[in-house]
């Protein structure tokens, strides 16, 4: 249960935190470099998915979920107080560039896939703990072997 806990405070702290950040990452999509935008939205995806990969299946796939939910619901309300304002600076500064909705789209879905990156990020850790706890039961048993190998004990003398 403490997991559970554990896991939707992350979703929570995330979701909230990714509501902000997504509006935000859009404008630097749109306006100054494309690449720059999703490297961010990566880096984010990373930080995140590293996190959530250190909880069990049930609480990760609970929490990765809830992630995705509440940063894609939140950052769009948060969008309609965040664009505005972006615009505003961005135009007093210099010139402010819409994407038409194909372009917004494309960044919608190259987010949601990005994210959708968290779950693979939980099967690579569990796999590498899989392999880890396999080695060292394996390198445990080849010690025992060899340590019974010299015991004459079991030979019948």
């Amino acid at each position: 249960m403490p997991d559970l806990r554990r896991s939707m405070k992350l979703a929570i702290c995330f979701g909230l935190i990714g509501a902000v950040l997504l509006p935000v990452l859009y404008e630097i999509y749109a306006n100054i470099s494309t690449t720059v935008g999703l490297f961010f939205v990566v880096c984010w995806v990373l930080f995140a998915g590293v996190k959530f990969s250190a909880l069990t299946f049930k609480e990760a796939l609970i929490g990765i979920t809830c992630n995705i939910a509440y940063s894609g619901v939140l950052g769009f309300i948060c969008a309609l107080a965040i664009h505005p304002a972006a615009m505003k600076l961005l135009i007093s500064r210099s010139v402010y560039f819409q994407l038409g909705l194909k372009e917004k789209l494309m960044f919608v879905t190259i987010c949601f896939f990005l994210f959708m990156g968290m779950y693979l990020l939980w099967v690579i850790r569990f796999a590498l703990r899989k392999v880890m706890e396999k080695f060292r039961s394996n390198r445990e048993m080849a010690g025992s072997y060899i340590e019974n190998a010299f015991n004459d004990e079991e030979d019948g003398k």
